[in-house]
């Protein structure tokens, strides 16, 4: 997998970075979070790459990165919020789900606000309060 990165509204491909980023890890495949955090790894800092991993691709400078060498950066309470609000909006059956999510609110950044619907026993919107940060997200009172 290819990724490019530059600053905001940057589109001159000698002020882009490629990075490509091998997708398989022996059988399985690297997860959107696991390529997240490798990115957020070699995009940060100070790194040094062997000339065999640095090439041209479009005019943009690419390197290849080795996972074995890079250490991944840590899960963010952005990925845990994203993870969440993922899940929550693309259900996982072929059915509509009884609950639907119907927005959110950022309260702090460890804390979000859910905000969901249900055609069941409850009318109008419920609002949970949650702080997705650890793999059980908590749930307020």
């Amino acid at each position: 997998m290819r990724v490019v990165l530059g600053d905001k509204d940057e589109n001159a491909p000698d002020r882009l970075t490629a990075y490509e980023i091998p997708l398989h890890t022996g059988d399985e495949l690297r997860t959107p979070h696991d390529v997240a955090a490798l990115l957020r790894t070699v995009h940060t800092g100070t790194h040094i790459y062997p000339r065999d991993r640095v090439s041209t691709v479009m005019g943009m400078t690419l390197f290849t990165v080795d996972p074995a060498t890079v250490d991944p950066a840590a899960f963010t309470h952005d990925d845990w919020t994203h993870t969440l609000l993922r899940s929550l909006a693309q259900s996982s059956t072929e059915e509509r789900p009884q609950t639907q999510l119907c927005g959110f609110l950022f309260l702090a950044p460890d804390q979000l606000r859910l905000y969901l619907d249900t055609e069941e026993n409850l009318p109008g919107m419920t609002a949970a309060d949650v702080r997705p940060g650890s793999a059980l997200t908590a749930l307020l009172g």
